[in-house]
């Protein structure tokens, strides 16, 4: 990726420039409340043979996060779009991408919101934020503590009140930056809240706490929230470590009992508002909880509960897709999943919520829900051998979310196939194959709907290739060439692997861990690619599990692979001996988070980089593909 400068303010716009693609704001000086235009030039970065290329505006509204997404109009190479920013936006970050290629640009694409000519104090705040992780699990951005801590020093300027909200995370970063001068810097704000006052308030203690910890000294911090166990033992300290405890229960008997001690625990009312707000996200963690332990009655008790529409819908699609995908308990699953289309149709006439810019904004939301729920009730018809009816369901949420979801588009053409539309299954597999998205099931529904001159497999073997080369080209523009950090690990068994033993070979390196919920997702799909590519001695797969900070970490990680039928070799990256809680070979490669694939080729060079979960196992496969050839050299990329 080539190299971008600082963001620049100019007289009538703010110019992101790189070599190649760049964005432009206007007006320089945006205020929130008001129109921003922007024009983004996508020549010279990976979007720029792509057609369908999409924006969302990732804005940061007082503290919280609002997502809008924008349409573009194109002229060549350029996109412009226009929207406007609701009240009290600090901070925009746009991410463009298309066909699951983002363009992750070094600084991300930004900006901030102004006030009388400059920008406000928690458009630097949400600034702090960008660098300091924030851009880089939205955009890509790679993190920077100076950055971070110039925003906050600027915030703090603007506003002084700032500065003691968030005075830990400022100290971490200083910290972060110089060791020494962070240490200083901590202790002396440790005196200054011991001399504040004879009794501390919680706020103070929890203060104090935090710090400690971010000088790694444990039994000091420990000792602290000690104290505010025994000072305050219904404070707000105690009841997030009650709330949390419920999160994080899998057991739904035991998360049921741990919601009515804190009910009790902490005098909380459902007939008060506030108070309900507060436990009806409980009864959405239990009622999921039941759903898991597949106990129908206490998941309708506990679901029913909900008054938020939006969120009941969501969790009854939630367990009704589980029957889908899994093929059971298809007759309740149905019966809720039916529920959840009624209750976004139902939220329809209700006021939108106060985060949400606009009604008609509200309103492209619960659509967009729609098509996804849609295409559960869909698949569970189909189950039930509701073929004709599960066809119009699918039929809504294809167009409802403009044939942007791979899964749904092979669901639709294979319920085509069952209502004996032949003409459309052609149309529609064609385009989607042409489009990259064929699946095994896809070209099955295909060749029994094919009519034409032309032997079948010729005829696919067309598609297939128009949907490589442009796959190909997009690949082709991502392609890195790097020195791979070696390491030697060892495996499940014990036995040590050394990726300095395997040059010569195409190495998937697959950084992951039992907690990480997309790594999990994806394995079905890596096990399908292992099984591919078992017989071909240039081709290794290592799965390293990282970031795994239990005591029993190894046990945890065999556990797992005994229970699922993965043929994974498993690697364990190793801990740092001065940081127990970074791992080694993972912040060798600069992981900022999982999943991420490294491509290596032969000569021990990484060639791709991919994070994150493409959404299907035949896309997993295909991505796999594409990369593996490239990098042996690319001679069977297009085959």
């Amino acid at each position: 990726m080539k190299k971008l400068c600082l963001l620049f303010l100019l007289s009538s716009m703010v110019i992101c420039y790189s070599k190649a693609q760049s964005v432009k704001f206007s007006p320089a000086n945006p205020e929130a409340g008001k129109p921003l235009s922007f024009e983004y030039e996508s020549k010279g970065g990976k979007l720029e043979m792509i057609s369908n290329v999409t924006c969302v505006a990732q804005t940061f509204v007082n503290r919280k996060q609002k997502v809008v997404k924008i349409d573009l109009t194109k002229e060549g190479s350029v996109y412009k779009g226009t929207f406007t920013p609701v009240d009290s936006t600090a901070i925009a970050v746009l991410v463009f991408s298309a066909d699951g290629t983002k363009d992750d640009n070094p600084n991300g694409y930004y900006t901030l919101f102004y006030d009388k000519g400059q920008p406000t104090a928690m458009a630097y705040y949400w600034e702090a934020f960008f660098y300091n992780g924030m851009g880089s699990a939205l955009a890509g951005v790679k993190s920077d503590k100076a950055k971070s801590l110039a925003a906050y020093e600027k915030a703090f300027a603007i506003d002084p009140s700032m500065k003691d909200k968030n005075i830990i995370a400022y100290l971490a970063l200083q910290y972060g930056l110089d060791k020494v001068k962070g240490e200083q810097l901590i202790n002396d704000q440790i005196k200054l809240i011991n001399a504040s006052s004879n009794k501390l308030k919680e706020d103070d203690m929890i203060k104090m706490a935090s710090l400690y910890t971010v000088l790694k000294k444990k039994p000091a911090a420990d000792s602290v929230y000690n104290l505010v166990k025994v000072n305050y033992p219904t404070g707000t300290y105690m009841y997030n470590m009650a709330a949390n405890g419920i999160y994080s229960e899998k057991d739904a008997v035991k998360a049921e009992e741990k919601l009515n001690k804190l009910i009790k625990d902490f005098k909380l009312d459902v007939n008060k508002k506030a108070d309900f707000e507060k436990i009806e996200n409980f009864y959405a963690q239990v009622a999921s909880g039941f759903g898991l332990a597949k106990n129908n009655v206490k998941f309708e008790a506990y679901a029913n509960l909900i008054k938020n529409k939006t969120t009941l819908a969501s969790i009854y699609n939630s367990y009704a897709w589980a029957g889908a995908e899994k093929k059971e308990n298809v007759e309740f699953a149905t019966q809720i999943s039916k529920k959840s289309l009624e209750l976004l149709e139902a939220a329809k006439s209700d006021s939108r919520p106060a985060y949400i810019s606009s009604q008609e904004d509200y309103i492209k939301g619960l659509e967009s829900s729609y098509a996804s729920y849609a295409d559960t009730y869909a698949l569970l018809l189909a189950h039930a051998g509701k073929n004709a009816e599960a066809l119009k369901f699918q039929e809504e949420a294809v167009n409802k979310n403009n044939f942007s979801s791979a899964d749904m588009n092979v669901r639709y053409v294979n319920f085509l196939a069952k209502n004996g539309q032949n003409d459309k299954v052609v149309t529609y597999a064609e385009r989607f194959i042409k489009a990259g998205q064929g699946t095994d099931q896809m070209k099955l529904d295909l060749k029994a709907a094919y009519k034409g001159a032309q032997s079948f497999d010729a005829y696919y073997a067309a598609l297939e290739k128009e949907a490589n080369e442009k796959e190909k080209a997009k690949w082709m523009k991502e392609m890195i060439n790097a020195p791979a950090p070696t390491f030697a690990l060892l495996n499940l068994k014990g036995e040590k692997v050394d990726l300095a033993n395997l040059k010569g070979k195409v190495v998937i390196v697959d950084y992951w861990a039992t907690w990480c919920g997309p790594c999990i997702a994806s394995f079905p799909g890596m096990q399908k690619a292992v099984d591919k590519y078992k017989n071909d001695p240039s081709v290794v797969f290592l799965f390293i599990n990282t970031s795994q900070r239990e005591e029993n970490r190894e046990q945890v990680v065999k556990d797992f692979m005994a229970a699922n039928p993965y043929t994974f070799n498993v690697l364990l990256d190793t801990k740092n001996k001065q940081d127990p809680n970074k791992f080694e070979v993972i912040e060798q490669y600069k992981v900022e988070g999982i999943p991420t694939k490294f491509i290596i080729d032969g000569k021990g060079n990484i060639r791709f980089k991919k994070v994150g979960f493409s959404g299907t196992a035949d896309g997993t496969v295909k991505e796999l593909d594409m990369m593996i050839a490239l990098a042996k050299g690319g001679k069977e990329a297009t085959k």
